[in-house]
């Protein structure tokens, strides 16, 4: 799988400290080894990734590697929002579903850090020509590089943002 990348607050920056470097090359071993999900016969309307089977490889991938599996955000239980992976300080959302979602995903890593439990957050997603194979109107790296940078003054968490496809090569953005 290749990746482009959204350096959102410094984050990139943060992952090359030594406390962090150990997570950012777990996470990016992770990336580079997902398969590209085929279904067996693409749906009605040809979509042809099969986003149950993503999902399955990033939580099986994640949980092997000793990251925790969905953990309470705010760790009393009582706002029952769960992160989709943490180890230590940071905090994983994988998105392959609604546009709509990614929002969520920010709110989930968001609360984190304002309770002191993370330093950083990662976000990956599929590119936007990758997200058209899933299904219509999935969150896309694209569109999330183009609407994040406007929400510097609400999202103050350093976000990684990584948008992969089976069809491009590395590129970095930051913002």
């Amino acid at each position: 799988m290749q990746y482009s990348t959204l350096n959102y607050r410094y984050a990139e920056q943060i992952f090359e400290s030594r406390e962090f470097q150990d997570k950012k090359y777990e996470i990016f071993d992770i990336v580079k080894r997902c398969p590209d999900t085929k279904l067996e016969s693409a749906k009605p309307r040809g979509f042809t990734t099969d986003q149950r089977a993503l999902n399955r490889y990033f939580d099986n991938e994640f949980k092997i590697r000793g990251w925790e599996f969905h953990p309470d955000i705010t760790g009393d239980g009582k706002a029952r929002l769960q992160a989709d992976f943490k180890k230590e300080r940071v905090q994983v959302e994988v998105q392959f579903g609604n546009m709509a979602r990614w929002y969520t995903d920010v709110f989930k890593m968001q609360v984190s850090s304002s309770l002191g439990l993370i330093d950083v957050g990662v976000l990956i997603v599929p590119t936007d020509d990758y997200a058209k194979t899933i299904d219509s109107n999935i969150a896309c790296f694209e569109r999330i590089a183009r609407e994040l940078p406007y929400a510097k003054m609400s999202i103050t968490l350093p976000i990684l943002v990584i948008g992969i496809s089976p069809k491009i090569a590395g590129r970095k953005r930051t913002q």
